[in-house]
């Protein structure tokens, strides 16, 4: 069965901020500047690329030049919509099993990926050049890169799966800019070395190298750069850290993902309820009223004592439903605490959207025990803080 774009699963925001903490002329803590939020079409999912640039304050003496975000090329191509993973996919199954676009095309769509024939070729013009990519050998690039004061070189491999050749890149932390490109049938030190040596050829100072530990790619950094500092990817070892923990956060997603359902269903089924229709057409009907009748004066102090001595009787206006109008509220608090992001491995976005849930939960059963409003708990002020603050995240 076909799956449409719009039931895709939507996966933690990757957020890249840049790398700079204080403003070399005034010393202060560097602030956000601007934010370059982008939308990422994955094989499986669609995020949110986020890129969040730093500038001193107006009031600095300095230049006040903006601090970019680094640039992971192993998520998604600069100006690209598509994640890498999806250009492997083409390329791969276009060059490898001979797979034809237009087939490509429609099992992409079976996956939930929004993607006509066209840009499927677009995508694979991008995987042959990656595979050739040689912007290293630019002597106009490499007078910037001297400019900038050298590069941090970052140097990783990415698979398709296990018998497709390794695609490994090159590229400079600083500016973004990607450098070389090369397919590997093999991982070896003696393979990787060749790679390493035409950044070398560049002429341009290699400030540092941060790679992952991968067995082959570690000889062949100290060999072609014995005195350069060398550094393990910390968000790698993090990753490795947190891999027990992968199951259990699986089950957390599907767990929120189960009760976001169900609350959903039940917000449209208030919203369809007669009594919901009752109500909305009272509202309706006492503000007509409002605007046509004129404002009664009060009444004299000797006919105000009198009504006082009458027997009180009923209001005949409608009251309002406080019951349906509190359930609306608090499934607006599911439905937004359970997209709240967060970063993992150390803020999992499963583990957090978990524990919202389940402090709106204990809230709502506190105050179905205790017979109290939960609207006026000042219980809800955390969770009233955290949507605002998962609105403002969202925007």
């Amino acid at each position: 069965m076909r799956r449409h774009a719009k039931d895709r699963p939507f996966g933690p925001d990757v957020i890249y901020t840049a790398l700079e903490q204080l403003c070399p002329d005034c010393g202060r803590t560097l602030p956000v500047y601007q934010r370059d939020p982008r939308r990422v079409q994955s094989l499986d999912e669609v995020f949110w690329l986020i890129r969040r640039d730093k500038r001193c304050r107006e009031d600095c003496p300095g230049p006040r030049p903006i601090w970019y975000a680094p640039r992971d090329l192993r998520v998604v191509l600069p100006n690209r919509i598509y994640g890498l993973d999806v250009t492997l996919y083409v390329g791969e199954h276009h060059l490898r099993d001979r797979v034809a676009l237009a087939q490509i095309t429609r099992a992409l769509n079976e996956r939930g990926l929004p993607i006509d024939q066209r840009h499927t070729g677009r995508v694979f013009r991008d995987f042959l050049a990656l595979t050739a990519l040689a912007r290293g050998d630019d002597e106009a690039l490499c007078a910037r890169l001297r400019a900038q004061g050298g590069i941090v070189l970052m140097c990783d491999g990415v698979q398709f799966d296990d018998r497709s050749p390794v695609l490994y890149l090159a590229w400079d932390a600083i500016s973004g800019q990607p450098l070389f490109g090369e397919r590997k049938p093999f991982r070896g030190a003696d393979d990787l070395v060749p790679l390493l040596e035409r950044v070398r050829s560049m002429d341009v100072p290699v400030i540092g190298v941060v790679t992952d530990k991968e067995k082959g790619l570690v000889p062949a950094v100290e060999r072609v750069f014995p005195e350069v500092p060398y550094q393990f990817c910390q968000t790698h070892f993090l990753k490795n850290c947190a891999k027990p923990l992968q199951e259990d956060l699986s089950a957390l997603s599907a767990s929120v993902r189960r009760r976001t359902e169900a609350v959903r269903k039940v917000s449209k089924e208030l919203a369809s309820s007669p009594a919901a229709q009752v109500v909305a057409s009272s509202e309706g009907l006492e503000q007509t009223s409002a605007s046509l009748v004129p404002s009664i004066p009060s009444p004299e102090p000797s006919v105000a004592r009198c009504q006082e001595n009458e027997p009180h009787l009923p209001a005949p206006a409608v009251a309002p439903l406080i019951e349906e109008d509190l359930a609306q509220e608090v499934c607006e608090l599911v439905r937004v605490n359970s997209r709240v992001s967060g970063k993992a491995p150390l803020d999992p976005p499963e583990l957090k959207r978990h524990d919202r849930l389940e402090e709106i939960r204990s809230l709502v059963n506190d105050a179905k025990k205790k017979n109290l409003d939960v609207r006026r708990s000042p219980a809800l002020a955390p969770a009233r803080q955290a949507e605002r603050g998962s609105r403002a995240e969202l925007a």
